[in-house]
């Protein structure tokens, strides 16, 4: 099985050691250690890591993130109330999505507004 170092986990995911350690303080990951008392990271860490940066990313807060690695780690017992976390959070995206969707035409709106505008100053330049 492969096992990873801090910096190279950090690196694949552009981010920091330190962010790294505060998701284990937050209980979000839990990495093994070397003999030595470094961190070593599995593969399952780097995919629990990876489900909480979409998470994250996705504009889910850190104590439903936290939430759902304790469901985790609670067990299948648990999977129902899992399955909510993430139907819920898609929702909440999706919701997300229709807002953004709603900027962007705005936003087309006003560059087509502005091209135009740009045309009919350039043409009249033109025919000065």
């Amino acid at each position: 099985m492969e096992r990873y170092s801090i910096s190279q986990v950090a690196k694949r995911f552009g981010i920091e050691p330190h962010t790294l350690r505060f998701y284990e303080k937050e209980g979000i990951i839990s990495p093994g250690r070397a003999p030595s008392g470094v961190r070593v990271y599995s593969e399952e860490d780097v995919s629990q890591l990876e489900t909480a940066m979409c998470l994250k990313s996705t504009g889910m807060p850190l104590k439903e993130i936290k939430r759902y690695f304790q469901l985790v780690q609670a067990g299948d017992a648990t999977l129902d109330q899992r399955l909510d976390i993430f139907k819920d959070h898609r929702e909440r995206v999706l919701e997300e999505i229709r807002v953004l969707h709603k900027h962007l035409e705005k936003i087309d709106h006003k560059i087509g507004w502005y091209q135009s505008f740009v045309r009919e100053r350039q043409a009249r330049t033109e025919e000065e």
